[in-house]
């Protein structure tokens, strides 16, 4: 046997004979001998109580073993080191753990057990107690466990193991570190905090284990590119993600889950391969906060052209984000792309309390299942969405309770025939809108009842072509309303029907006021305006008032086909040039 090589002799034997029964509670007397000083072979070190005056020198290959019951007492400045092809195996039992403390019952007492490039040869530790370890002196990031290495990884497996009363965290894990098994575990009263871990091996991390009670209560994280062991489960502590993180790879954060956000982080999900699922339940949301309570805490969420239809955020809050120290149109969630677009799932999400708006989606963006939202307490609005998107906008959402309580729409085209809905708050067009149908795909676009446009200064909509249509049929209890974000005549420019013999062109119970500038050309002379040539337009105008323009309520050219009764059927009220021109 090679249990006796690293013993001092027939002192050993006296010693073995006096020595109580390590039960894994450091505050009982025990009498300790020496533990050797090099271990050249493998080696079993047998039940007892040991002294550790130094720290053991392995030779390469070989492989520890303490056996049940053992208990190792080191002094300042010692530990375990398992580097390269060495392996320690800790193999307590819930009756006979292995306890590893130090001489001195304070924080920092000893080095700890640190594994270092020690991939291909795997150690583990099960029902085994690490206290008053984590010296912080000569390594400030120092843990009662610490796994280091750089890409030849470590192998390491963790059952039952108690870190306790270190002076760094209870445990450290490089992302190159391998673990076949970690559960049960427990990591309390640490410093520093219960774990840090690189982001590629925080999923390794269980929610059989407890993480409470320590002088912080948040698992740190080494932030970067996302790439591997991206499920990560619910601990009884937020995690702490402490700068910028790329996700290339399917990212699942299970229901419960905090995500604490350090100032100028953000979280990344680029390109098709990557995705976040983070479905959470009313009783167990998930949620991203911001280190610093306060809009602007941290930058955002961004789901960078991802067109994964995994990306699902449910029963999720995000607050304290959308920091627009780089850009002015921050915001705590935003799904960017061009032609290639985004897919993002979105239901019973809240998103507050953001120094920008609440949300950015551009146009491409693809949003099933979106209902039972809430965008609110944002510097800018609820939302900045691209014009091709906002029809997946739902009236089950809430968008109030802003500093400015408007949907901002990045305007350009209407590409698909489909319906904007009162949302409860008007929508701002920040440049011209184009109805854009095609005869291989012809375009209506609907207002709904309650509908309110905002119009930048100079803005037009416009609608050409037979395949194109505007239908703006409110209500006399819920009218529609295109007005100017300044309440003066000749704000905005007109809505310009050119061309369009689109039976679905239709105004009712609509109120447009404080455009038609009549003074740049016939397209804006009056705020409704319809020219076409001998082709002609279609246009029924009926129930609407027309007032404060600069120019006329309505301008018609002779080629119009409208209801005869425009002239009477609507309300006019302080046009400039007067209240219909028609241009025979």
């Amino acid at each position: 046997m090679k249990l006796f090589h690293w013993l001092v002799g027939a002192s050993f034997l006296v010693a073995l004979a006096g020595c109580e029964t390590s039960t894994a509670t450091s505050d009982e007397p025990q009498t300790c001998v020496a533990l050797a000083e090099q271990f050249n072979v493998d080696t079993t070190v047998p039940k007892g109580c040991y002294l550790a005056a130094k720290t053991p020198s392995i030779t390469d290959g070989v492989t520890v073993t303490l056996a049940a019951g053992v208990t190792i007492r080191f002094e300042a400045n010692t530990g375990l080191l398992i580097s390269g092809n060495r392996a320690l195996k800790a193999q307590g039992t819930a009756a006979n753990p292995i306890l590893l403390t130090g001489l001195a019952k304070t924080r920092g007492a000893w080095n700890g057990l640190r594994f270092d490039g020690t991939a291909s040869k795997s150690s583990s530790l099960s029902y085994v107690t690490v206290e008053y370890a984590g010296a912080t002196k000569a390594d400030s990031k120092a843990a009662g466990i610490k796994a280091t290495a750089d890409s030849a990884g470590v192998g390491l497996d963790l059952q039952h193991v108690t870190v306790r009363e270190s002076q760094g965290y209870g445990l450290y894990l490089v992302g190159s570190v391998k673990v076949a098994q970690f559960d049960h575990n427990t990591f309390t009263a640490n410093t520093l905090g219960p774990a840090m871990a690189d982001i590629n091996a925080v999923g390794y991390l269980d929610n059989t284990s407890t993480y409470k009670g320590n002088t912080v209560d948040r698992v740190f994280v080494n932030t970067g590119g996302l790439s591997q062991h991206a499920a990560w489960s619910a601990l009884d502590v937020p995690y702490y993600l402490n700068g910028p993180t790329n996700v290339a790879v399917p990212w699942t954060l299970a229901a419960g889950t905090t995500l604490i956000m350090a100032k100028d982080s953000w979280i990344s999900i680029n390109g098709d391969a990557a995705a976040l699922q983070a479905v959470g339940t009313q009783a167990a949301p998930i949620r991203l906060t911001g280190e610093v309570a306060e809009r602007g805490g941290w930058d955002y969420l961004v789901f960078n052209g991802s067109n994964n239809p995994a990306n699902r955020l449910e029963w999720v809050t995000i607050e304290h984000g959308g920091s627009t120290a780089h850009d002015k149109f921050g915001a705590c969630l935003r799904a960017t792309a061009d032609s290639h677009g985004v897919t993002l799932a979105l239901s019973h999400v809240t998103v507050q309390k953001c120094q920008g708006f609440a949300a950015t989606l551009t146009g491409s963006t693809v949003l099933p299942g979106f209902a039972s939202n809430t965008f609110t307490t944002s510097g800018l609005g609820p939302m900045r969405v691209g014009s091709t998107a906002v029809w997946q906008l739902d009236t089950t959402s809430t968008y109030t309770g802003n500093d400015l309580d408007e949907v901002s729409v990045d305007a350009d085209w209407i590409d698909k025939t489909a319906s904007w809905h009162d949302l409860g708050v008007p929508y701002h067009l920040d440049n011209n809108l184009q109805v854009n149908g095609k005869a291989a795909k012809p375009v209506v676009w609907t207002l709904d009842p309650g509908v309110t446009l905002v119009m930048d200064a100079g803005v037009w909509i416009g609608v050409s072509g037979d395949d194109s249509g505007l239908h703006a049929v409110g209500t006399a209890a819920k009218p529609i309303t295109l007005t100017g974000a300044t309440k003066q005549a000749g704000f905005w420019s007109a809505v310009l029907f050119g061309s369009s013999n689109n039976t679905a062109n239709q105004l009712e119970y609509a109120t447009l006021e404080y455009g038609g500038s009549g003074v740049k050309s016939n397209m804006d002379k009056g705020l409704v305006t319809a020219k076409a040539d001998s082709h002609g337009v279609t246009l029924s105008v009926k129930n609407c008032t027309l007032r404060h323009g600069a120019g006329y309520g309505l301008w018609l050219t002779g080629s119009a086909k409208t209801n005869a009764d425009i002239d009477t059927a609507n309300t006019f009220a302080d046009n400039a040039l007067g209240n219909v021109f028609h241009d025979n």
